[in-house]
């Protein structure tokens, strides 16, 4: 899944995050324990939420990894 144009103004939640990389929304927790991935806002319930810019940057990063093997 690529990441819709017009959701510039909207934030992510991880499950989103999750379906965009293909893998599970514990992966992307650890992505923001590992500082991979910054939240840009934690909701006073303490769910996080992301900027599309930064997860299409965390992406662009990822494709580069992907030649050596690597991921986030």
């Amino acid at each position: 899944m690529t990441i819709p144009q017009n959701w510039s103004t909207t934030l992510l939640r991880p499950g989103d995050v999750a379906e965009v990389f293909g893998v599970t929304t514990s992966t992307v927790n650890a992505w923001v324990r590992q500082g991979h991935l910054a939240p840009v806002l934690v909701t006073p319930g303490g769910h996080r939420r992301f900027l599309p810019q930064d997860v299409q940057a965390l992406r662009a990063t990822t494709h580069h990894q992907d030649d050596g093997g690597g991921q986030a």
